[in-house]
């Protein structure tokens, strides 16, 4: 049983990093929009770091679930996994909205 939670463990903090990070992609993409609906060139500039950021967080999180694939729980997994994608996307297209200014009327 003791090996059992000692594997679980390590899942476990992989699953809660891939959260974080969702939650990461979630609140940079926020920032980001919000920067660009105040016309506000520094707070775009700090939110696209913090996109950048959170799309390394992303990245590492991806990298850490593939290691644990071949685990037990390939179903948690699959579904962080596709969460993961989901916010890597989705930061992509908020990535590159930033690089077209929009035209302020």
């Amino acid at each position: 049983m003791t090996n059992v939670n000692q594997h679980q463990m390590p899942l476990q903090h992989v699953i809660d990093n891939a959260e974080k990070a969702i939650q990461a992609a979630q609140d940079a993409e926020m920032a980001v929009r919000q920067a660009q609906l105040d016309s506000n060139p520094q707070k775009l500039a700090s939110s696209i770091q913090q996109l950048e950021t959170a799309q390394r967080a992303v990245a590492q999180a991806r990298s850490q679930l593939d290691a644990h694939r071949n685990d037990a729980n390939g179903q948690e997994l699959q579904q962080v996994q596709e969460q993961l994608t989901q916010a890597s996307q989705t930061m992509d297209i908020v990535d590159g909205n930033t690089l077209q200014p929009k035209q302020v009327r």
